[in-house]
């Protein structure tokens, strides 16, 4: 595993002038932007401040009403995020960018309690403490669609169309009726 410096040292000298950052809302999903590699090597350093509206918004931007942590009453200020630089990889479907989640801290540098990668790391300190040492996987598990953001919309999200008809469960055979698509989903899957 490369260690920070290293990760700096080759960002530092990369073609690329743009990195992916990502940090984790509220519930639990990706939010992030690109940002320019000085601005990156610098935000690795010092840290950079990312909205705290994620922790104060639904799954469509919708912000919630009577929450503590964030709202219009704090007037949704960007709040201390740090660069996990142990989560390196590279996007395979995005022309191999460098890509890198961050966390949340509070003003007094502790992990903040509504980031759920900060819930995460207390979960499994508190397994540890207990004797009990934490093993986590994911098994990924989804339905493909012939439908792209604008075709859904128009359908309101509602009844969008499989890639193929019909219901049969673990079957190689309509995966093999796209298997150009499948082949490159596993492919990408495996190389991020």
């Amino acid at each position: 595993m490369a260690t920070g410096d290293h990760i700096l040292h080759q960002i530092s000298n990369s073609d690329s002038h743009k990195i992916k950052i990502a940090i984790t809302d509220i519930d639990g999903v990706l939010r992030g932007k690109y940002i320019h590699r000085d601005k990156f090597i610098a935000a690795a350093k010092k840290g950079f401040g990312f909205c705290n509206v994620v922790f104060g918004w639904d799954c469509n931007d919708v912000c919630y009403d009577h929450v503590d942590y964030t709202g219009w009453h704090s007037g949704y200020p960007d709040a201390d995020a740090f660069i996990d630089l142990s989560t390196h990889r590279n996007i395979p479907y995005d022309q191999n960018v460098d890509f890198f989640l961050g966390d949340f801290t509070s003003a007094e540098n502790q992990s903040l309690s509504v980031c759920p990668r900060s819930l995460l790391r207390r979960v499994k300190s508190t397994a540890t403490e207990l004797g009990y040492q934490a093993t986590m996987g994911f098994e990924f598990e989804w339905f493909n669609f012939r439908e792209d953001a604008n075709s859904l919309n128009a359908k309101d999200f509602r009844q969008p169309k499989p890639i193929t008809p019909g219901m049969f469960g673990y079957s190689l055979l309509r995966a093999g009726q796209n298997r150009d698509f499948i082949n490159q989903l596993l492919d990408d899957l495996q190389a991020m």
